[in-house]
């Protein structure tokens, strides 16, 4: 089967045009396409077809839906029959090598960028130009795309923008500056904010002789950004400006083709990073509206703006922190980074590494590559000094992991999720993501399984949630296995649950695992602050306070409100409000109780808990 989705959609099979008419099949098909050889979710395209007015009947429809879209595979030619398969949480499409022209445009792309890189301008234009072939009209013209399908349309038109930049750079290098003032001209008129457009048009006109006309576009441009962003043009377009003006005294260099190379930086791109958005979140709504306001607004002062998230494991950080991004990306029109730094996994990411991937996206050669932490991080803020540009980190270990990933400009903004509190994260705004309330945990299974299901047994569902402690990942475990367990009664699926010892057993579904995610944090507990989770878990302790943790094992009283401070800022306790002067309060959540219960008959006996502290 051969699907296009850089211009009208189009799909065949078997030589036989099977394009389906239908609107939301359509959209369905292209979704299925862009995410192919990967499980889109019901909830996601649900979200794409009905956004946020679902009907009651909406899963039953979906599934007539990919039946219709099946039957239009399985006419054509009966081997697609194992193109569009059913998966636990969705449905997964199966492409072979090239028969999506995206895929087909991302390689040309690849090998040009190569070419140009190796010195090959002549190939690379060829092969560059053959890539924008394949998207002579805008991506998926005829579909009416929803919420989860306008993002993918985004990051499709911000790919044809960097291959056109590509051409562009590799025709310059070839000296044929004449042949592209008409076209830089249009880009310039068509992408009014896009620098490295204005330089290459500004260069080409240098190079013809019309040096004056150069000048007069950066002042054009200059006007536009002051005029509608409030900002100067940046430092290497000033930089350019000013050899224009100084041509007589000293001619611009004749390998300048770009401003951005008047530095180190390669080519301007506009990386967009972000990881897709999914499509049944369940409320939040408080939360995203408090991270955007953090994160865009007005600020007096020169400090680049960091918004923290924190939360136990499992509580949904990083899906919210990826919604308000997307909703804040029209923000920091100069782009979007994104990086998974693994803080609480066995082997943190290194801000080394994280850095080049970084600066390798705003165009910089990988050869051109800094070859020490420092020297990254000073260049990443260079870039970043006077643009606007969003920085989404996950799962941070430290501030110290974090801090050398940070941008240079006010007018940037930084995301940084992470389980434990990043006090070195000087002046961030603080948002505490807590667990769902009840009622949109209840919303969440019924969206993941089928709604009818849980209307039938109010009862269990609302159990089941509760025996989840309200935590979206547990949640979402349940109810994909209830998804793809149809006949599983609601009652049966709490009894389990019920079971404290096994209850983490039941909390894992194919790469879903909660007790997996807890277990890297476990491990990291000091002995003595471990021992003591452990008796707390022992003797089904709740809620407490310190003096009381004190005589259970033993020891003096501050020695312990030092361990119990460490557990709560590892997460593995919560802060209670017990409403006794002087006194801090703590709460041992039901699933780390299980965890811990779990996790502890697995190890050797504990050493006495005199020798905790």
């Amino acid at each position: 089967m051969r699907i296009s989705v850089l211009g009208p959609l189009a799909v065949t099979a078997g030589g036989e045009n099977i394009t389906p008419s239908a609107q939301k099949l359509r959209s369905l098909l292209a979704l299925l396409a862009l995410r192919h050889g990967h499980v889109v979710t019901t909830g996601t395209l649900m979200e794409e077809i009905w956004g946020d007015h679902a009907p009651a009947s909406a899963l039953a429809t979906l599934q007539t839906y990919i039946y219709q879209v099946r039957r239009l595979m399985i006419g054509a030619d009966p081997a697609e029959r194992r193109t569009l398969l059913t998966k636990p949480l969705g449905y997964l499409l199966e492409l072979a090598d090239g028969d999506l022209d995206r895929d087909v445009f991302e390689q040309l792309v690849a090998q040009g960028r190569t070419a140009l890189e190796s010195g090959e301008p002549d190939k690379a234009a060829e092969i560059l130009a053959g890539a924008l072939k394949l998207s002579s009209a805008a991506p998926l013209a005829d579909v009416e795309a929803g919420p989860v399908l306008s993002a993918h349309l985004n990051q499709l038109a911000e790919a044809k923008l960097q291959a056109v930049e590509l051409r562009m750079e590799a025709e310059l290098q070839l000296g044929r500056h004449r042949e592209l003032i008409s076209e830089l001209k249009s880009l310039t008129v068509e992408h009014p904010f896009h620098e490295n457009f204005h330089a290459k048009l500004m260069m080409s006109l240098e190079r013809c002789g019309r040096r004056s006309e150069a000048l007069e576009t950066y002042q054009q441009l200059r006007r536009t950004l002051i005029e509608e962003l409030g900002i100067e043009p940046s430092a290497g377009l000033r930089g350019l400006q000013d050899a224009l003006l100084h041509a007589d005294e000293a001619p611009c260099p004749p390998q300048l083709t770009g401003a951005l190379n008047l530095g180190t930086l390669g080519a301007f791109t506009r990386p967009a990073q972000l990881p897709p958005d999914i499509g049944d979140l369940v409320g939040r709504a408080a939360e995203i509206r408090r991270v955007r306001e953090l994160a865009t607004a007005d600020r007096d002062g020169t400090a680049v703006r960091v918004v923290s998230l924190t939360g136990m494991t499992g509580v949904g950080k990083s899906v919210l922190a990826v919604r308000a991004a997307h909703q804040a990306r029209a923000e920091f029109p100069d782009g979007q980074f994104h990086a998974e730094l693994g803080g609480s996994g066995e082997d943190p990411a290194d801000p080394f590494e994280v850095l080049g991937d970084f600066l390798r996206a705003t165009g910089l050669p990988g050869e051109a590559l800094p070859g020490t932490l420092a020297e990254r991080s000073s260049l990443f803020r260079s870039w970043t000094a006077e643009r606007k540009v969003l920085v989404l980190l996950d799962d941070a270990a430290a501030a110290g992991q974090v801090r050398p990933l940070l941008p240079g400009g006010a007018g940037c903004a930084v995301l940084v999720t992470s389980r434990t509190y990043l006090p070195g994260l000087a002046g961030a705004g603080i948002v505490e993501v807590d667990t769902l309330p009840l009622p949109d945990c209840l919303e969440l299974l019924a969206r993941l399984a089928d709604r009818a299901r849980i209307q039938a047994e109010p009862e269990s569902a609302r159990a089941i949630v509760q025996l989840c402690g309200q935590l979206p990942l547990a949640v979402r475990m349940v109810g994909a296995k209830l998804a793809a367990r149809p006949r599983t009664p609601l009652c049966r699926v709490a009894a389990r649950l019920a079971d404290e010892r096994r209850r983490l057993t039941e909390l894992r579904f194919g790469e879903l695992d909660l007790g997996a995610r807890l277990t890297p944090s476990y491990r990291r507990l000091a002995g003595p602050a471990r021992r003591v989770l452990q008796r707390l878990a022992q003797h089904n302790a709740t809620i407490f306070i310190a003096a009381g943790v004190a005589a259970l094992i033993g020891l003096d009283a501050p020695a312990v409100e030092v361990l119990l401070d460490q557990l709560a800022d590892a997460r593995f306790l919560q802060l209670a409000d017990l409403d006794i002067s002087g006194e801090t309060g703590f709460v041992l959540p039901a699933l780390v109780r299980s965890f811990v219960l779990g996790a502890a008959g697995a190890e050797d006996q504990p050493a006495a808990l005199d020798t905790v502290a």
